[in-house]
């Protein structure tokens, strides 16, 4: 009998890329490979990448050197680089890494298991399925294979919990073009499934145990534009909220794309989670107008003041970028005065980079990194402390917590997720991993919550 193949993915950046990095999974194992974290072990190595930010495109660079080794005592060892790496430097990646066997964009994963028999059967010269430079477009028929719920998903290991978390791709690709990102180029142009194929998939998913289900798009507040009988966004949640889920969730949203219609979901939809994550990059308006983010600071603070009048608990988390080209200390200021305002309860902060093709690569007034460094530092110290002051007001509260998995703190400790997702952890017996029960909070932390199981 022929041994399995093995296949190790290594997966950067965004939930699309963990979502894309579980279907080829899945496409894989439905031609018999089987997964695998250890690298030395694995026929093929897949590295699905992040291009966001040129910190994640040199951690994958040192991750390929640190599988050259490997590749010399193995030389049948595939090893790929897909993402949205791959789709901005093309075929430079197989020059720059002669080890390499294949580069693939994210709109080609679906035709990779076909690739890999090829190259198991001798097709190994480098291989590129990008055109650095052009910019990428889904197929109807590679979106639809890359989220269908027809695969055969793998079977659980032997005394695996059932998945409880999942997300749903709806939609690919961005037509935002802000001056910062490079996901527009990488990813292409904004393409939505049909929602029959979404409502499939999601329905399978929580008829397998997932209770809490996430929509995923680049942009999902335009989900359904140039798909003709396409719901709008807030109907499609509506309907997949209608098949059951217990919690659901979304991202990532623009905050120009907020309807009224989808600002009410959040107090008049059950299963919608009092749980956002709404970017606002900066809180100064000249900034705002260079990223060409559409809206402004009033603007983005009514619509916060909207969706806290529809949900009065919503938490809420954002994108910041710091040291955008021309930002001063007094938009700097805006945007700390703006955390304050708004009083989020997390946040993702960066330092900008410039990135290939984008429009603020070519923007005068760059800012030294040592000043980028401090302005990320002062940002990040005001929003510990603010997240600090949501996480304690939480004492004395009761929450419904997802739990997940035993605790890697400490012994008789259980950790799950809040439908505000804070992380709570709590003393209590490993059964009840998989259900919802209520948490007395009695602890507020930077990161975390603690509590103890409260009486029926």
């Amino acid at each position: 009998m022929t041994e399995a193949r093995q296949a190790c993915l290594i997966t950067f950046g965004c939930q699309m890329n963990e979502y894309d990095s579980g279907r080829l999974g899945e496409l894989l194992s439905a031609r018999g490979w089987t997964l695998t974290s250890d690298r030395a072990a694995a026929d093929f190595i897949f590295f699905n990448t992040c291009s966001i930010r040129e910190k994640a495109a040199r951690r994958v660079l040192n991750h390929l050197e640190q599988v050259r080794p490997l590749k010399k005592g193995k030389p049948g060892l595939i090893i790929a680089v897909g993402g949205c790496l791959a789709e901005q430097e093309g075929r430079t990646l197989l020059e720059r890494a002669p080890w390499l066997d294949l580069v693939a964009g994210p709109q080609h994963l679906p035709e990779i298991p076909e690739i890999l028999d090829r190259m198991m059967a001798g097709e190994r010269a480098g291989l590129s399925l990008t055109g650095a430079g052009h910019r990428p477009a889904w197929s109807r028929e590679n979106l639809s294979a890359l989220g269908g719920p027809e695969l055969p998903r793998p079977p659980a290991a032997a005394g695996a919990a059932r998945r409880l978390t999942a997300s749903v791709t709806i939609m690919q690709g961005c037509d935002n073009y802000c001056a910062y990102c490079v996901v527009p180029y990488l990813r292409g142009p904004e393409m939505s499934r049909p929602a029959d194929d979404i409502l499939d998939e999601a329905k399978a998913l929580l008829e397998a145990g997932v209770a809490d289900l996430t929509l995923l798009g680049q942009n999902v507040n335009s989900y359904g534009r140039g798909l003709a009988g396409a719901p709008s966004f807030p109907e499609l949640l509506v309907r997949v909220a209608g098949l059951g889920a217990p919690r659901l969730r979304f991202t990532t949203s623009h905050p120009k794309d907020f309807t009224p219609e989808l600002i009410g979901l959040f107090g008049s939809l059950p299963a919608l989670c009092e749980s956002l994550h709404l970017p606002v990059q900066s809180g100064s308006d000249r900034i705002l107008k260079a990223m060409g983010r559409i809206y402004d600071r009033e603007s983005y603070l009514r619509l916060v003041a909207d969706l806290r009048r529809a949900r009065p608990d919503l938490a809420l988390s954002t994108d910041v970028i710091v040291g955008f080209p021309g930002e001063s200390e007094a938009d700097f200021e805006a945007t700390l005065s703006l955390v304050e305002l708004v009083g989020y309860d997390s946040m993702f902060s960066f330092k900008y980079s410039d990135r290939p093709r984008t429009k603020a690569a070519d923007m005068p007034g760059k800012l030294p990194e040592e000043e980028k460094g401090r302005r990320l530092s002062l940002l990040q110290a005001r929003q510990k402390a603010v997240t600090l002051a949501k996480n304690a007001a939480h004492a004395g509260q009761t929450l419904e917590v997802l739990v997940e998995r035993i605790s890697g703190r400490r012994q008789g400790q259980l950790t799950g997720r809040a439908r505000n997702y804070k992380l709570v952890h709590f003393d209590g017996p490993p059964e009840l991993i998989g259900r919802t029960v209520p948490v007395l909070i009695t602890e507020g932390w930077a990161a975390s919550l603690r509590g103890r199981l409260a009486e029926a």
